[in-house]
């Protein structure tokens, strides 16, 4: 027993040894970061030196920081973790400094040796205003606090502590080309989640959203030397329709943020450190993105060009080209890449006139992933050949803007030949006879042959006219009648309006129904948030209505005991909170909720029926 434990030990030892000398050997980075890059004058703020997999020797920190106060530094502090087996290490120096004077102050790199070879850190650029002179004990009052983490949870909401930003991949871009626009939130806050985002309507553009990871997760991301968390709300690929100086709507968002609560600790919060932090919300708005769409060029467009633009391959195929006449041939045409190919029309085909030729049938295999959208869109034509002969079936291309290239490209096909014989259904001694009449040619013969009619005609006397006919005498009467109708209605529809209580009352399920179909159409393209926000906003707005109860008070309590009240029985009631819950939920997760989108729209659209039906 002795003998495996000290085997055992020995393995051990020797893992760890591999693991360290692993962790040597992998690539060293040394990045400098500020806790803010515009300051007062005299205001302190904290810049940090980090090694990450090694350690740091020789270190000489930055000339330009003679042009700062130090308050605190150099701080070190060393920490390793241990994930799935994989270690890494981490050493900091730190130092909290005030500027002495206004203006640019570039600092320079730190350097340090690490395995033998000098490393330089990044230079960072911090503006510097006018102040009224910082308070030295603050920089000490922070280097106590334990480095950035510390601080941000007790950092007030500021633009430069948390702000929205949209960001597009290029802001000059050709007609129908993809753009990638990324919503994000940056936060040196202690950000908790997210509640009414507003994403805008893009405007112009044809978009396809990419799909979501589920759970939002927050990375590093170092602006202009300052570390920000960062969590990526949405990433969407646009394609202008239009060219011109096409805006991006600001998105809007509410963060909940936690912070040090303002509020006076008890004693037990103080002493045993709990409490003293609440969830505040902070509005985030981004700034409007313009995009100069230019024109696709008129010199060298192909005349059988539709609007494609992106990368595309081109292939064209027919399954048989011997048959007999009367047998059905499949023309399958395929089109792949990236770029606009939910926009792609049909590919035009032309085939000799004893051809039958068929609408298309359109198959789309189109996604898109973090890179853009691509896929394939396919078209397949039924061609029936009705009379023997061969034919020739002329070269189909396919012609596309490649904006990377700056230039139109065409890819042909090759020239389809069909031979057709004769089936056992043709008339051998018949010639064939191709007709050239359209259905318009046909409409037209009515206009010159008045054709004989067969059936029961109806015949009147010569002097018996509408003149003195009980026609005519009604005829003179309709008018009075209409107009004191007419009087009846209107004074009955001014009683009933006035009544504003009765009138919202009367017209809640007709409003319910319209919001209801908005939800259809998000349904219809399985957009899961904006579907629940109908359903949601339809429910709630029909309750508003028909129970005459103010739309910002109402909840689920008072609902159901209104309703009861009303009679509504209490399997009724039940149903409605189970609906209004789902779509609550739903609305804050949409990626964790499962079921068919269909089932939520009739089950919220019986639960209107039968409240309806039960309070009449």
């Amino acid at each position: 027993m002795k003998k495996i434990i000290e085997n055992i030990s020995i393995a051990l030892l020797i893992g760890l040894a591999v693991v360290l000398l692993t962790s040597d050997l992998m690539a060293q980075g040394f990045t400098a970061a500020v806790s803010k890059n515009r300051v007062a004058v005299g205001e302190p703020f904290q810049i940090e030196f980090s090694v990450s997999n090694g350690g740091a020797d020789n270190f000489k920190p930055p000339a330009a920081l003679k042009d700062f106060d130090i308050y605190s530094g150099p701080n070190h502090s060393n920490s390793v973790q241990i994930i799935n087996g994989s270690m890494s290490q981490s050493t900091s120096i730190s130092y909290y400094i005030a500027a002495k004077r206004e203006g640019k102050i570039t600092i320079g790199p730190a350097s340090i040796t690490a395995n033998g070879s000098k490393k330089e850190s990044n230079s960072i650029i911090i503006e510097v205003i006018k102040g009224n002179g910082g308070n030295p004990n603050a920089g000490n009052q922070g280097g106590n606090q334990g480095g950035n983490q510390g601080n941000a949870v007790a950092a007030q909401a500021s633009d430069e502590n948390l702000f929205a930003r949209t960001s597009v991949n290029r802001t000059k871009v050709y007609q129908g080309e993809q753009i990638t626009v990324v919503h994000k939130i940056y936060t040196r806050l202690s950000l908790r989640g997210f509640q009414d985002v507003k994403f805008p309507t893009y405007n112009g553009f044809w978009s396809q959203d990419a799909p979501q990871k589920g759970q939002i997760t927050l990375s590093n991301e170092n602006i202009e030397g300052v570390n920000y968390s960062v969590a990526e709300l949405k990433r969407t690929f646009l394609f202008p329709q239009r060219s011109g100086t096409l805006e991006i709507d600001p998105i809007n968002v509410e963060c909940v943020v936690r912070q040090r609560s303002r509020q006076p600790q008890n004693v037990f919060d103080q002493f045993f450190g709990t409490g003293g932090y609440e969830d505040v919300l902070v509005k985030a708005k981004s700034k409007p993105v313009k995009i100069e769409v230019m024109p696709l060029p008129e010199a060298n467009k192909p005349e059988n060009f539709s609007g494609a633009v992106g990368n595309f391959t081109f292939k064209a195929s027919m399954n048989k080209n011997k048959v007999k006449t009367n047998e059905a041939v499949n023309l399958s045409i395929s089109i792949s890449g990236s770029g606009n190919l939910k926009l792609i029309d049909e590919v035009k085909v032309n085939v000799p006139e004893d051809i039958e030729k068929y609408d298309p049938k359109i198959n789309d295999n189109i996604a898109a992933n973090n890179s853009g959208v691509s896929g394939s869109k396919s078209f397949e034509y039924l061609l029936i050949p009705r009379h023997a002969g061969e034919y020739k079936i002329d070269q189909v291309s396919f012609s596309y803007f490649d904006p990377d290239k700056k230039t139109y490209i065409t890819l042909p096909s090759p020239e389809f030949v069909i031979s057709v014989e004769k089936g056992k259904d043709d008339d051998n001694t018949s010639p064939a006879v191709i007709s050239t009449i359209q259905k318009k040619d046909v409409a037209m013969v009515g206009n010159d042959i008045r054709y004989i009619k067969t059936n029961n005609i109806r015949l009147k006397k010569k002097d018996n006219g509408f003149w003195g006919s009980n026609g005519f005498y009604g005829g003179l009467l309709s008018p009075m009648l209409l107009f004191a109708a007419f009087i009846l209605v209107r004074r009955k529809n001014m009683k009933d309006n006035s009544d504003l209580v009765l009138v919202k009352s009367r017209k809640a399920s007709k409003m319910a129904r319209k919001r209801l179909v908005q939800a259809e159409k998000h349904m219809k393209e399985n957009n899961k948030e904006p579907f629940y926000e109908e359903i949601f906003k339809a429910l709630y707005g029909y309750l508003s209505d028909r129970l005459n109860i103010p739309f910002a008070e109402l909840t689920k309590e008072s609902i159901s005991a209104m309703l009861k009240s009303k009679k509504v029985n209490d399997e009724t009631c039940h149903k409605l909170e189970s609906i209004l819950s789902n779509c609550e939920f739903a609305r804050y997760a949409p990626s964790s909720v499962s079921g068919d989108l269909n089932g939520a729209y009739n089950d919220a659209a019986t639960i209107i029926t039968q409240i309806e039906d039960q309070l009449s």
